[in-house]
């Protein structure tokens, strides 16, 4: 199975964003509303016992403080001249955002899933591009008025079939109020 930890948006937010993006000629292949999430951790494959450790170590060390999130600029992966991610960054919130996914981390490798080799750059997927484009008329554009207290973490399986990613909810692990 393929699991993630993740930060999940309130409805109303996801809801909030739509109608924001909505103006916009977003291209590619939009993410749903009911997707929507900010990546804390991702682990490719995994089995029962992994999940277990992992969901171990989240329930028995301390994730932080709940913290206010907001919604930032527009921006594209691997570059807006030649997207293949369109996605939405974090303006306020950043660092605890950050600090989270350290923890989150540190549970990872404490549950033996090894190390992240790429660095954690918190972001929201707005759409995936295939084949790639040049969005440059998008980034920049700020969302900044879009915000929510973090209060919980979720763990995820992703399923994989031919309508794309399906995520199951496996667990919730609050953040100090």
């Amino acid at each position: 199975m393929r699991i993630f930890a993740a930060v999940v948006p309130p409805a109303e937010i996801g809801m909030a964003l739509t109608d924001r993006l909505s103006p916009l000629d977003i291209p590619g292949r939009l993410t749903p509303p009911e997707k929507r999430h900010l990546t804390l951790r991702f682990v490719g494959a995994a089995d029962d016992v992994d999940l277990d450790r992992w969901m171990a170590a989240l329930d028995s060390n301390p994730l932080g403080e709940a913290f206010r999130l907001g919604l930032g600029a527009i921006g594209a992966f691997p570059r807006a001249g030649k997207a293949t991610v369109l996605w939405v960054g974090v303006a306020a919130g950043a660092a605890p955002l950050i600090e989270l996914a350290e923890r989150v981390e540190e549970c990872a490798v404490m549950a033996g899933l090894g190390t992240e080799d790429r660095p954690f750059r918190p972001h929201l997927t707005l759409s995936r591009i295939r084949p790639p484009r040049d969005v440059r008329p998008l980034t920049g554009a700020v969302l900044d008025d879009l915000a929510w207290r973090v209060d919980e973490i979720g763990l995820f399986r992703s399923h994989l079939d031919g309508g794309g990613a399906r995520y199951e909810m496996l667990e919730t692990f609050p953040l100090v109020a």
